[in-house]
């Protein structure tokens, strides 16, 4: 992980970007972001507890996973977003970001069991592209407005299509 080890108890990062298997990249250094570098299945559990621990709950707006295509069925797991569930705001944007090539492009079965992970996670599936081989999965968290209108929705479709005429008429039995 490259953070420091240091860190404040009032760090509160807004954005956490983590990227499995064997990646050499760094971002721009904002203070606000808390880069998690898993390389291996073996440093995945550790590396993700010790991120959790600096993370506050309803704190994050975004959470990004980077990782290679070759790496979706050894290094992906759900528990990389169930670790971060608490931390995510209402409203908050998860993305996946799967890097192919454009002689080996991503293809949507490739992702299946992201997409799936981000659904059971409690997230909505926002969107999906390809890029230049790559694939982009976006979801987020329900808001507090979702979760109203979502009930509101369910209220109005308990009783869709469950109409009971006033009276029934006998007809003729064609068994």
């Amino acid at each position: 992980m490259s953070q420091n080890e240091d860190y404040d108890d009032n760090y509160a990062p807004s954005t956490v970007l983590v990227m499995l298997g064997p990646m050499h990249f760094e971002h721009a250094g904002s203070a606000d972001v808390l880069s998690v570098k898993i390389p291996t299945l073996e440093d995945r559990e550790k590396s993700l507890k010790k991120s959790a621990e600096m993370i506050k709950p309803n704190s994050l707006e975004t959470l990004h996973i980077i990782l290679k295509s070759s790496s979706v069925s050894s290094l992906f797991d759900e528990t990389i977003l169930t670790t971060y569930f608490d931390a995510l705001r209402p409203g908050s944007e998860t993305s996946v970001h799967v890097l192919g090539t454009e002689e080996m492009p991503v293809q949507p079965g490739d992702v299946d069991g992201i997409r799936m992970a981000l659904v059971t996670n409690g997230q909505r599936l926002h969107s999906e592209e390809s890029q230049e081989g790559s694939w982009i999965l976006t979801a987020k968290m329900p808001s507090l407005d979702d979760i109203d209108e979502d009930d509101e929705n369910s209220d109005s479709d308990d009783n869709a299509g469950t109409e009971v005429p006033d009276e029934v008429v006998e007809g003729d039995d064609k068994s």
